[in-house]
């Protein structure tokens, strides 16, 4: 503590009278100390509801309804977003990045939006690393994700069609923080008898249960993990083509035969959170866990319990999952 107190002092923090050290700075300590997330790096969303212009300088005063922290204000307070408050919906007029800031006008419509987001991890320390059944290996370490939201989708209510899409350009955003991951081999996925786009979907499922069983097991939130797929890297530092993997999900014609897929499971804030290397240690138990998890739905394709929402294309999906966790658990 001693030395603690030392360092705040020569930074101006601290101010050592009379035997004890005194705060000195104007602002308290807990300001910088978000109760809600991580970071205090928050969006201010300002409803401009009924005025002239959104730049704020409108012929009235803005009514600020709230904060969006700054990992969330990508995905929901983009421009053409749906914005929810209070049961209110909002329609996100523009979102101003340099200065933390959302306009809003209050609209009634019969959709909500889904941000698309591209997801790059990149692997700069492997801490420790080890080959499981499979064929496959598990790892824990430092990594680099980038991720950038380049377009939406308008969703209706009740019947989940989709009823438009839309393309943005948002500042793309890095973090540095840990990681589990799991790499499946060129063998185990040439093994599954399965077609590509079968093999693609499952392992999107398996991922998607890996992330909901990690969470009950951390007993942590399912905001706190993030998740992705990559292409194994030949070493650390090396960077992949992120969006290939993605884009053959929707055109055939790119898919890639037989790669050797990272699952990333990644702690969702900077520096991270110390999930990773606990996944690391109980790889085992996820494993069976999410086994029994899918195996258990009684749905026939998959549905968001296990292998998450199934798309027309992705009808193998849950059985390609099951198949994958049946080597791994070998």
């Amino acid at each position: 503590m001693q030395q603690l107190c030392e360092r705040l002092a020569e930074a101006g923090y601290l101010h050592r009278s009379g035997g004890n050290w005194h705060w000195v700075q104007q602002a308290y300590p807990a300001d910088t100390v978000s109760l809600r997330s991580v970071t205090s790096d928050n969006f201010v969303i300002i409803d401009v509801t009924g005025k002239s212009d959104v730049s704020g300088e409108s012929d009235g005063e803005p009514e600020v309804i709230g904060e969006v922290d700054f990992s969330s204000a990508l995905t929901t307070v983009h421009p053409k977003a749906i914005y929810i408050h209070q049961g209110q919906q909002y329609h996100v007029e523009r979102l101003d990045f340099e200065q933390r800031k959302a306009y809003v006008k209050r609209v009634n419509v019969d959709y909500f939006t889904d941000a698309i987001r591209y997801t790059q991890v990149r692997v700069l320390e492997i801490a420790e690393e080890e080959s499981i059944a499979g064929p496959a290996a598990r790892a824990h370490g430092d990594v680099l994700v980038r991720s950038q939201v380049v377009g939406f989708k308008k969703i209706k209510f009740f019947t989940n069609e989709n009823v438009g899409a839309g393309k943005l350009e948002l500042p793309e955003n890095e973090m540095h923080t840990t990681a589990f991951w799991i790499t499946l081999e060129r063998e185990l996925l040439a093994g599954l008898p399965f077609a590509l786009s079968d093999r693609q979907s499952g392992i999107f499922g398996l991922l998607y249960a890996l992330e909901s069983m990690a969470t009950l097991l951390l007993m942590c939130d399912r905001r706190d993990l993030g998740t992705a797929v990559g292409e194994r890297p030949a070493s650390p530092g090396i960077e992949t083509d992120w969006q290939e993997f993605t884009t053959a999900m929707s055109d055939p014609s790119q898919m890639k035969e037989f790669f050797e897929p990272n699952l990333y499971l990644y702690d969702a804030y900077p520096g991270g959170i110390g999930f990773s290397e606990p996944l690391f240690r109980v790889h085992d138990l996820l494993l069976r866990r999410t086994r029994e998890l899918i195996a258990a739905c009684p749905c026939e394709q998959g549905c968001p319990s296990c292998v998450g929402p199934v798309g027309e294309k992705s009808e193998h999906a849950k059985e390609a999952a099951l198949k994958i966790l049946e080597h791994l658990c070998a």
